[in-house]
């Protein structure tokens, strides 16, 4: 039987959308691997005692989602893949990148960093990537990459999502507070402009402090912060969703809500340009924004079914 270990960013995370993109990979990780035992430890705390052991015997090793690639050196620095000396040995050459993205734009990287990288992770297989800034980094280190996309998106490979074009009469927003601008503040302008009532989705706890040093609350709605009440909102509500969120908005897709991300960084960039979703850049809000939001706009994604296919044969044979 084998045994497959995964690296769980979504434990001790303080990012819902670490969930988000876990509780999808988790979903195609089971299509494949259904005949094999599988553990799991988290990534933002690292291997520790009983993980070590478990790596040890597993045989591969599969890091999920988010932006755990990094130009920098990384060995025991605060980053969402905690890895020490001591995991190195029982990691070297097993992991494999399910869905990951850089953490952000980057010009080198670093040689200690390349070393690292090339020491834990799979020289034999190929490692999905989600975005064309992770795919860069991997193959500037001389390990095989592949841009499958955010495996969030992969339940449309070879299917459509049915959202509507028009305007709900609500919408959902969300805002990210390491990432805050001028810019928050046009957003919530028009999106009050453009709808009967504004929800607000906190998907990390301090971006709650932020809205609430933008602009009066009194008519947002503060939708709890978690998933749960998140997902009852979307599947109850005829409304739109709007913000900085990547992973929140493409959660609002996959309930079929009409999905207009703020881009205001690579990685929704990078996956709005290759795969069709609906992106807006943070400098064209104002009345940019609303003419959009107001015309309708189509959703139509286009997810690379080769490459998804080519990285997932790798474990079917």
């Amino acid at each position: 039987m084998r045994h497959i270990h995964l690296i769980d960013t979504s434990v001790a995370s303080d990012n819902l959308g670490d969930e988000i993109i876990v509780t999808e990979a988790r979903q195609h990780i089971t299509k494949v691997f259904g005949d094999a035992y599988i553990s799991s430890s988290s990534g933002h705390d690292g291997l520790g005692h009983y993980g070590r052991k478990l790596v040890e015997d597993a045989n591969l090793v599969m890091l999920l989602g988010t932006n755990a690639l990094s130009a920098k050196y990384q060995l025991r620095g605060h980053f969402v893949w905690s890895v020490t000396r001591r995991d190195i040995p029982v990691l070297a050459g097993k992991v494999v990148l399910f869905g990951v993205g850089a953490s952000k734009d980057y010009d080198t990287v670093r040689p200690r960093q390349a070393r690292l990288l090339r020491r834990l992770l799979s020289p034999h297989h190929s490692h999905a990537l989600r975005d064309a800034t992770g795919v860069k980094l991997l193959t500037d280190c001389g390990l095989k990459a592949i841009n499958t996309s955010c495996p969030t998106l992969w339940r449309y490979d070879g299917m459509q999502p049915q959202v509507p074009t028009g305007r709900a009469p609500t919408v959902c927003f969300t805002l990210t507070k390491h990432k805050g601008s001028d810019e928050d503040t046009i957003l919530i302008e028009s999106l009050r402009s453009c709808y009967e009532k504004l929800y607000f989705w906190p998907q990390q706890k301090r971006d709650l402090g932020y809205l609430q040093s933008l602009t009066n609350t009194d008519d947002i709605e503060i939708v709890p912060g978690n998933l749960a009440a998140y997902d009852e909102l979307l599947a109850n509500n005829d409304i739109d969703v709007v913000g900085t969120r990547l992973h929140g908005g493409i959660r609002g897709l996959l309930h079929g809500r009409r999905t207009l991300i703020v881009a205001i960084d690579n990685r929704a960039r990078d996956i709005g340009q290759e795969t069709g979703l609906p992106t807006q850049a943070r400098n064209a809000l104002g009345a940019d924004l609303v003419q959009k939001l107001s015309e309708g706009f189509e959703t139509q994604l286009n997810l690379p079914h080769d490459k998804i296919e080519n990285f997932l044969e790798q474990f079917r044979t």
